[in-house]
C-alpha cells in the first residue's frame, strides 16, 4: 500500500513539474509575439 501512494505521489510531481515548465514557454512565446513585428503592442526603445 505504502509503495502504491509513492508511485502516485512521484507521478504528480513529474505532471506537475512537466505543466509548470510547459506553461514558462508558452507565456515566454507570448510575450515576445505581443512584443515584436508591426502590429506590437509595446516595443522597447534603445537608449
Amino acid at each position: 500500500m505504502l509503495k502504491k501512494l509513492a508511485l502516485v505521489a512521484a507521478a504528480v510531481g513529474a505532471v506537475a513539474a512537466v505543466r509548470r515548465r510547459s506553461s514558462g514557454k508558452a507565456e515566454a512565446d507570448l510575450w515576445r509575439e505581443a512584443t515584436s513585428g508591426p502590429q506590437a503592442v509595446s516595443t522597447p526603445t534603445a537608449r
